[in-house]
């Protein structure tokens, strides 16, 4: 009887103890793959590319949310699919951007990612360095310009402008080609080019606040309208810069 009882008390207390180890792995194992977790070889601004689906490691077969480095051999990761360029970067969907933050991150995600840094790494890593890099230089380079991040946010509406838009009216049209008249006539008169330097900068600042306004009020047919006349507008910019550039104009 003594004997029973002394199995039933040691049998219990193994249960319990069993059952304290099986939770303390989990918890460690849950505290590896939250994806509040960044190993501190991340940088804070990556934690984007985590997801809710739950992958493995390439190179160690180790359960990770996918984080741009596997959270335990630290090798690189393939970058999931869909990812805009605003997950990208690591900023709000928003045509009102922090032009200073996207700087910074894309800075920081460069030291991080360019190829260079895997020069001696496997093909694999040095794979997924050029795709990302390359990725964030497109990211950068549109969300940085006011005319492409309307573009592209309108891409993500799936609305694409073509290259030939007829639906203008007249009189609008009439005003761009007064002032493509205006710059093949302006010569080598600095101060003329000036002005028309400033009089497009200040059309194309209401034209990015206008559009600002629309997306924020999600009126995508209204951001379309003015994107359309921001196109015209950017257009007239890059052959004045160039202008500039020609004449030797610095400002």
């Amino acid at each position: 009887m003594y004997f029973r009882k002394s199995f039933f008390n040691f049998i219990k207390k193994y249960n319990v103890l069993y059952l304290n180890f099986k939770q303390q792995q989990q918890n460690l194992h849950l505290y590896y793959v939250d994806k509040n977790y960044i190993s501190p070889l991340i940088l804070t601004n990556v934690s984007q590319y985590s997801s809710d689906s739950l992958s493995k490691c390439w190179n160690c077969n180790f359960v990770y949310k996918s984080d741009l480095f596997c959270s335990k051999c630290k090798v690189l990761q393939e970058p999931p699919e869909n990812l805009t360029y605003f997950d990208i970067i690591g900023v709000p969907k928003s045509y009102d951007v922090n032009v200073t933050e996207i700087q910074k991150k894309y800075k920081e995600l460069q030291k991080l990612l360019h190829p260079d840094k895997f020069g001696t790494k496997s093909e694999k890593e040095k794979q997924f360095s050029e795709t990302l890099s390359s990725l964030v230089n497109n990211a950068y380079s549109t969300l940085i310009h006011p005319l492409k991040r309307g573009l592209y946010m309108l891409k993500l509406n799936d609305i694409t402008i073509s290259e030939e838009t007829d639906n203008m009216n007249a009189e609008f049209l009439m005003e761009i080609m007064e002032k493509n008249e205006e710059i093949e006539d302006v010569g080598d008169d600095v101060k003329k080019i000036k002005k028309l330097v400033q009089e497009n900068e200040i059309m194309l600042n209401n034209l990015t606040k206008e559009v600002a306004d629309a997306f924020r009020q999600k009126n995508i047919k209204k951001a379309e309208s003015l994107l359309i006349r921001m196109k015209y507008y950017d257009s007239i910019n890059t052959k004045l810069r160039k202008l500039k550039h020609d004449l030797g104009i610095i400002e």
